[in-house]
């Protein structure tokens, strides 16, 4: 499922803390509302350009590339972090459908939550 909060914690030594919070009530709750935190804290935090708004106020259909910045390195360092915290896999084709900022909540909460 996913890592104890304390090696979380370590792995995300220079992460805002508030990531390593979001993380932490995820552990403990399974509420995906804090996955989504984990998520888009992880995103904002590696963007060469934060949005000004928080990713989660962005509707579903905002395009990762084209509206909010993501290069293929800052998608590879989010999704090789999670695929860490999260003892899960992602395989590069899926990636490959995973455009949107509701492409990337849904794919996540399913292989994380289910």
């Amino acid at each position: 499922m996913a890592i104890a909060p304390e090696i979380a914690a370590e792995k995300l030594d220079g992460y805002p803390v508030e990531i390593i919070e979001a993380y932490r009530k995820f552990y403990q709750s399974e509420d995906p509302r804090h996955l989504d935190d984990v998520l888009f804290g992880l995103l904002m935090f590696l963007l060469a350009e934060p949005p000004v708004v928080h990713l989660s106020t962005l509707p579903d259909t905002a395009k990762l590339r084209e509206d909010v910045g993501v290069d293929s390195i800052t998608i590879t360092e989010v999704i090789f972090l999670v695929e860490d915290l999260f003892e899960i896999t992602v395989p590069n084709e899926d990636l490959e459908h995973i455009t949107t900022i509701g492409d990337l909540r849904s794919y996540m909460r399913t292989k994380i939550c289910s």
